[in-house]
């Protein structure tokens, strides 16, 4: 008896969840063909667009670094951590975020020896080298991760500055190099940046945008690089407080403003060319459930079904838009230890990284991915899972475990 023809698992496939797509590349050739080719790819895209989902990535020592990818998924008034995580990266060197841009995710080792950026849903990953200055302790070294849409090509940028500027040496500078996915991994200097940027950048509408440093007591705040032209400006604003937050929100730049002790603002950066802000929110803060406002840090700020979610240190707050009637939601599955990273706007996608083999092998020398059942299957592993029980460690992946009965409860 044959099998569905092609334009029948066209049909059915491009309806189904990415993660679930990619387990069945292994049906046979013909399945596997389907799923690879660019068609298919384009069509899943159009018939089941990917929402922004909220990851995160959460950091633990199994024989090795492991860091899990796992959904965050919102429930009515409860947002919780899937059990059954995207994939488990795992290396021997330890990693932080450098961003997420259009399903690819990018890291750079701890000590700043390796950059990589990988798909978690095709498990494709891509070393890049590392910048050929080498950096003294006493520089601060930063990292950004876009995309040039006249391009069509993913960069990584790399600013480094002296920890001198903080002490208001105005001859240091602020040097930058970016790397191009595909290009033979070669880094290139750019123009310097006007100021010192700080933090995690958020990548909206072809920019990198940076808050200054805060030690800098400057009027306008926020750095912003073209990554198809490859220069960094500083941008205009309105008049924020002191303690305010950048983020991503509809796919435009946001600042979250928190000088008022009893209200938040949010603005939003409608159009980068004539620098419109528009203020999109003025939400009430009432009692605020034990979140110190003299101190607010913002996690993550998105729209999902006509309701504003705010994540602000531990406690995780929606606004319905109409009423702005606010209230908590309740958290389940986070981690019991502190090393864990939120990933916001990640939209899974099937896109290739479209890089040498060359690359691809080197990056696979350094890390790889293996499935939560994959891990549990190597003993090693596995007894160390289960030591860690009674600790409170790992409960998201015992869960997921016990519920495929590979662990007895």
């Amino acid at each position: 008896m044959s099998g569905p023809s092609r334009d029948i698992l066209f049909c059915i496939l491009s309806r189904l969840p990415l993660k679930s797509v990619m387990q069945y590349c292994c049906v046979s050739k013909l399945w596997f063909d389907v799923i690879k080719s660019p068609e298919f790819r384009d069509l899943h895209s159009t018939v089941s667009p990917p929402d922004p989902t909220l990851l995160l990535l959460s950091r633990r020592l199994l024989r090795g670094n492991v860091i899990s990818i796992s959904p965050m998924k919102i429930s009515g008034h409860h947002l919780y951590i899937s059990d059954n995580s995207i994939t488990n990266f795992i290396s021997s060197s330890s990693w932080n975020l450098v961003g997420a841009c259009n399903g690819f995710i990018c890291f750079v080792s701890f000590d700043h020896e390796q950059i990589l950026v990988c798909n978690p849903i095709t498990r494709e990953l891509v070393t890049l080298p590392k910048p050929t200055t080498a950096y003294p302790p006493d520089v601060t070294t930063i990292y950004g991760f876009g995309f040039d849409s006249s391009s069509g090509k993913y960069k990584v940028i790399c600013v480094s500055y002296s920890n001198e500027l903080l002490h208001n040496d105005a001859n240091t500078r602020v040097s930058a190099k970016v790397c191009t996915l595909g290009s033979a991994g070669s880094w290139r200097a750019v123009a310097d940046f006007p100021q010192p940027p700080s933090g995690l950048p958020v990548f909206a509408n072809g920019f990198l945008h940076w808050s200054v440093f805060p030690e800098f007591f400057i009027q306008e705040r926020i750095i912003s690089f073209d990554v198809g032209k490859e220069e960094a400006a500083i941008r205009s604003h309105p008049n924020f407080g002191l303690g305010f937050s950048i983020a991503e929100l509809g796919r435009c730049l946001s600042v979250v403003d928190f000088r008022r002790p009893t209200l938040i603002e949010v603005w939003v950066l409608r159009d980068e060319i004539s620098n419109y802000w528009q203020q999109e929110y003025i939400l009430p803060t009432g009692v605020p459930y034990g979140v110190d406002m003299r101190f607010p840090r913002l996690l993550s700020i998105f729209e999902k079904d006509d309701v504003l979610l705010i994540w602000l240190q531990d406690s995780v707050f929606s606004y319905e838009k109409r009423t702005l009637s606010r209230k908590k939601l309740l958290i389940s599955g986070l981690p019991s230890w502190l090393d864990w990273d939120i990933c916001y706007g990640y939209k899974a996608s099937l896109a290739p990284l479209n890089c040498n083999p060359e690359e691809m092998n080197e990056g696979m020398d350094v890390a790889y991915f293996k499935s939560d059942m994959q891990i549990c299957s190597q003993p090693a592993l596995s007894s160390l899972i289960v030591e860690s029980k009674t600790s409170g460690k790992c409960d998201g992946l015992i869960s997921c475990f016990v519920k495929n009965c590979m662990l007895s409860p």
